[in-house]
């Protein structure tokens, strides 16, 4: 059942992105209007000792967020919806729909033996790297430490595609997850059937592989297998609206960027939470194989990952919060004045700043404006070896474009230029223009381009512009490029 009220937009397309840390939802109508709500996950957990989520509570969450936007007037009637999810969660369902285990999180490393084995039998050459949080090896992990799973398990499957079966009850497997756990072979997509017989694991567990973008099916007002009220409740209030298959945070956050499926010519860097930098490349494309490999709809997705980005800005800005009675834009103003001759470099160890001798005799605006030099220096290290990671690029990059948070900053912005300039020279430097609630929320804006994917496949072009990017004065370039150099940009390149 839809909201009783008529006069508000309606979510003619939802996208959610579903963290290690919360649950996000936007929306958007067809005339451009958007909103966004999120809040904090529920049912972290373990299982034997490892990293997990009992999702008992995903329906009560979605239900929630869909409640605080009906509040505000938005209406769901016919909803095409989409999911992001973190991207190695593990489901495994029993002969009755129930979950017969908490779902182990992409945080669940415990399967280092099993990824041993999967190598030596060269699994590798058809799955693509293992590593132990993907599902595949997660599952002989699993069964080796409770036996009786093998002749309880029914169904395996992402937590994504869960929730598309919980929705339309089709069970499908999406290609941009399955990919990214071993369970399919990289040439074709298919199930990798052979694969999982040597490991012991049967082929007939696993659903119907789906190309990510395509539609799962209807929202059924139906009764479903392993569903209790608030599920019930959901469809009721979705029904009439559809499921397409959905992306790994990955990918969604290469889609949530503006990345286009055959923008080969594009260097995408999120500086949020974490810093990524993308890249989409042919699936031909041979690889230095320094970067993470995922699928990009017919494509690949390269990603190279700083664990600490946004965070570490964060936790500079919490100590001098009380400083600023304008936030982060009065924190700009300092930073953008500050003398680029006294910049001190931050260096950033196992999860914490080391700071120099001398950074306490800096002003405030002079350290602030220090760490976000020191990490763009992180980031642009990793654009260098992005830029050499393909060995048979078809084409050169053309454009970066900075996204996220700490994109903000005009100086980050002018380190960001002067440093590209260093390593593409000919390059063009963008910043994002997007507006809106959902301005760097790249994993749920990724989410709901996808979800526009079977109406618009061109829609991440038109709805992610961009706009040229803050540029330093030949001085100021000159300086910063020193400094990046001084700190050793440039060094060890391919």
């Amino acid at each position: 059942m839809s909201s009783d009220r008529t006069d508000g937009p309606i979510a003619a397309w939802a996208g959610f992105d579903l963290s290690t840390t919360g649950l996000a939802l936007g929306v958007r109508a067809e005339d451009g209007q958007e909103a966004f709500v999120q809040m904090n996950m529920r049912g972290a957990t373990q299982w034997k000792s490892e990293p997990a989520f009992d999702l008992q509570h995903v329906s009560r969450m979605i239900l929630g967020l869909i409640t605080r936007l009906e509040r505000v007037g938005w209406r769901f009637t016919n909803t095409c919806l989409s999911f992001s999810v973190r991207q190695h969660d593990m489901v495994l369902l029993d002969r009755q729909g129930e979950l017969a285990t908490p779902a182990l999180s992409w945080q669940s490393a415990a399967a280092e033996a099993e990824v041993a084995q999967l190598r030596r039998s060269n699994a590798e050459s058809i799955v693509g790297r293992v590593e132990p949080r993907f599902i595949l090896p997660k599952l002989m992990w699993a069964i080796r430490r409770e036996s009786s799973l093998r002749s309880r398990v029914q169904q395996v499957m992402t937590t994504g595609d869960w929730i598309a079966l919980m929705l339309t009850g089709k069970a499908r497997l999406s290609t941009s997850d399955g990919l990214s756990n071993g369970l399919l072979r990289q040439t074709d997509k298919k199930l990798a059937a052979d694969v999982l017989r040597q490991a012991k694991l049967k082929p007939e567990w696993f659903p119907t592989v789906i190309a990510s973008g395509r539609r799962v099916g209807r929202i059924t007002v139906q009764d479903l297998p392993g569903s209790d009220a608030s599920w019930s409740a959901l469809r009721e209030k979705l029904a009439g609206g559809q499921v397409v298959a959905g992306l790994g945070d990955n990918h969604a956050t290469g889609v949530g960027c503006g990345l286009a499926e055959q923008d080969f010519e594009t260097v995408v860097v999120s500086a949020g939470t974490s810093g990524t930098i993308n890249r989409v490349c042919r699936p031909s494309t041979q690889l230095r194989g320094q970067a993470a490999c995922f699928e990009f709809y017919k494509n690949r997705l390269l990603l190279m990952m700083l664990a600490d980005c946004c965070k570490w800005y964060d936790r500079f800005v919490a100590r001098h919060a009380a400083k600023f009675k304008n936030g982060l834009d009065e924190l700009n103003a300092l930073v953008s004045a500050a003398d680029l001759r006294r910049l001190d470099r931050v260096l950033h160890r196992n999860g914490r700043e080391i700071y120099g001798p001398h950074f306490s005799d800096l002003t405030v605006g002079e350290q602030a404006a220090s760490t976000q030099l020191s990490i763009m220096f992180e980031l642009l290290r990793l654009v260098q070896a992005m830029l050499h990671e393909p060995l048979n690029a078809s084409r050169p990059v053309q454009r970066f474009v900075l996204t996220g948070g700490l994109s903000q900053s005009a100086f980050f912005q002018q380190v960001f230029h002067a440093g590209v300039q260093l390593l593409a020279p000919r390059s063009k430097v963008l910043v994002s223009a997007r507006q809106g609630p959902m301005r760097y929320q790249t994993a749920a804006y990724g989410a709901l381009l996808n979800a526009m994917r079977p109406h618009d496949a061109q829609a991440a072009g038109r709805l992610c512009p961009t706009q040229p990017a803050a540029r330093p004065n030949l001085q100021a370039k000159r300086q910063l490029q020193h400094l990046l150099q001084s700190y050793g940009l440039l060094d060890d390149a391919c």
